[in-house]
């Protein structure tokens, strides 16, 4: 495992072309907004984003970027593993370096001073040329002296942006609070619904009728909001769920896993976690599970055929 998994500066996404989906991701994420129109959903918030916004995020929970056109959307992206992290932690003796990411979990900041602001997006910039140069020299997953070079040096990159983002942590202490339009409110409550609801037979009429909202209005604001659709977060919550239970729960079977995850067969189970994630459950679970995993043979033969 690397330091970092996805990093880049200032990409330029095409709000008309560009494939956004509602996803999830097992590293912190430290996201900053530089152009575009963007609303961006996190959990069950919409945010309306601002040029220098920035958010620190837990990768497992559900979000997606819906930017609108005709404007580019501009951004810079960093995924790090916290486990690369923590013998340097220990080195230096100060773990609360992650703390921001706990505290302020899924937040966003606003009105950054302009000169930490400046010092973040030069570090993200050393840490996106970094990344897209050791790909190129294909040295990311080798043991090489460059390839330590490579990583060493990305690990005191990463721990000088965690040290700026821990400052801003300490002089913005509140949360940027805002004010949420009616469409809004109405995403956040069927948001919430699907989320106690997931594992049921969930359709259109029985979101709308519990919450006694039109089903035409209220799948058309979801999408105007979120720019996805209700079906495609109802799958996006339950492949989530799927991916909680592979990590924390070993002995579950995959199939007890589908089942707890709102899918009623296993091999529809399957075939969509491939589909989203590129894995297995069961090779999901081999890669990310802290614990023994589970496996069977039976159990495994149902996913070897993609």
């Amino acid at each position: 495992m690397k330091t970092c998994n996805l990093a880049y500066y200032r990409n330029k996404g095409n709000p008309e072309s560009d494939n956004f989906d509602f996803h999830s991701h097992t590293e912190f994420e430290i996201y900053m907004f530089h152009k575009g129109n963007c609303n961006y959903l996190i959990n069950n918030t919409v945010y309306y984003l601002q040029p220098g916004d920035m958010i620190l995020m837990n990768g497992l929970t559900l979000h997606r970027a819906n930017p609108l056109p005709p404007e580019p959307y501009e951004r810079s992206v960093i995924h790090f593993s916290s486990e690369m992290l923590q013998s340097d932690l220990e080195v230096l003796d100060f773990p609360e370096l992650l703390s921001p990411f706990n505290t302020f979990n899924n937040c966003l900041f606003r009105d950054v001073p302009s000169d930490l602001l400046l010092r973040m997006e030069r570090l993200i910039e050393q840490i996106a040329s970094l990344y897209e140069e050791s790909k190129k020299t294909s040295m990311i997953n080798d043991m090489t002296v460059n390839s330590r070079f490579y990583e060493a040096k990305m690990q005191t990159l990463v721990i000088q942006l965690l040290f700026e983002i821990y400052e801003l942590s300490q002089t913005h202490l509140n949360k940027l609070i805002q004010v949420e339009s009616e469409k809004a409110q109405h995403v956040r409550r069927i948001i919430v619904w699907i989320e106690q609801h997931y594992h049921e037979n969930v359709t259109l009429d029985s979101i709308a009728k519990s919450l006694n909202i039109s089903k035409y209005y209220m799948s058309h604001i979801f999408k105007e909001m979120t720019g996805g659709t209700i079906a495609k977060y109802l799958m996006g919550c339950r492949i989530n769920r799927a991916k909680r239970l592979l990590q924390t729960e070993p002995k579950k079977s995959v199939s007890e896993v589908g089942l707890e995850a709102g899918f009623k067969h296993t091999s529809h189970f399957s075939r969509i976690f491939v589909e989203k994630t590129g894995l297995t459950p069961s090779e999901y679970r081999i890669k990310y599970c802290t614990n023994q995993p589970f496996s069977s043979s039976a159990e495994n033969a149902l996913y070897v055929n993609r």
